[in-house]
């Protein structure tokens, strides 16, 4: 009977070459999937974050009586002023509370562009019993940060700054508020999360926000 020389020292080196080949390229693809995990876990936790966000946003403007800016002449913006519990038809201008039992709020949305590649959008507030609403046209924040100057107290306790949204990208180029008199309140367009792949991220994961929401004023009404 003949007896197994067994392997090689050539045919043992060739064989641990090729096992170190496949490990290799399985601990990439367990690398790329658990990067493709982490970002999905991610990108959905901004995108349900921002979702909240928007909804919270969408009630503020919608319990607002007036759209200060975007105004009748520069419609569009990427930023908003709205005032609630004011009314530019009572009194003289620039008007008078609905409610003076109420205190009046100044509200302006608007969109930081110091980081091109992860947009964010802010929220002001500046509510009390002495607040009155801009005339047109409002000066909204310039530039929009997260240490804005002027005066945003919420409330007398400090609070009035706040972030709405992180990751925005625009929907194309447009500016992200349309004024739109026709339904009496204003249009968001934008988007949160990537619209483009990119590396790590073949297959973009993103929020579509392109609505129209009403306020609480008459539709065509142009002056508040």
């Amino acid at each position: 009977m003949r007896k197994s020389s067994g392997l090689s020292l050539i045919e043992l080196i060739v064989a641990i070459s090729l096992a170190s080949f496949v490990l290799v390229g399985v601990a990439v693809i367990v690398a790329q999937m658990a990067r493709s995990q982490v970002e999905g876990i991610r990108s959905g936790t901004v995108t349900g974050w921002s979702v909240a966000s928007y909804s919270a946003m969408a009630k503020e403007i919608e319990d607002a009586s007036v759209l200060a800016y975007p105004t009748v002449i520069t419609p569009t913006a990427d930023q908003i002023v709205i005032c609630k519990n004011w009314s530019r038809l009572m009194g003289a201008l620039p008007g008078a509370p609905l409610n003076p039992a109420i205190d009046v709020a100044v509200i302006q949305y608007c969109v930081d562009t110091t980081d091109a590649a992860n947009l964010r959008m802010w929220r002001y507030a500046n509510i009390g019993p002495l607040v009155i609403c801009p005339n047109p046209p409002a000066a909204p924040v310039l530039p929009c940060t997260a240490t804005p100057p002027g005066t945003w107290n919420e409330n007398g306790i400090g609070n009035g700054i706040g972030i709405v949204g992180f990751r925005l990208e625009r929907l194309g180029v447009l500016p992200v508020f349309l004024r739109d008199d026709g339904i009496g309140g204003v249009r968001l367009r934008y988007v949160i999360g990537r619209q483009t792949p990119r590396a790590g991220e073949p297959t973009p994961k993103n929020t579509l926000f392109n609505f129209g929401i009403a306020m609480q004023k008459a539709y065509a009404n142009s002056f508040d």
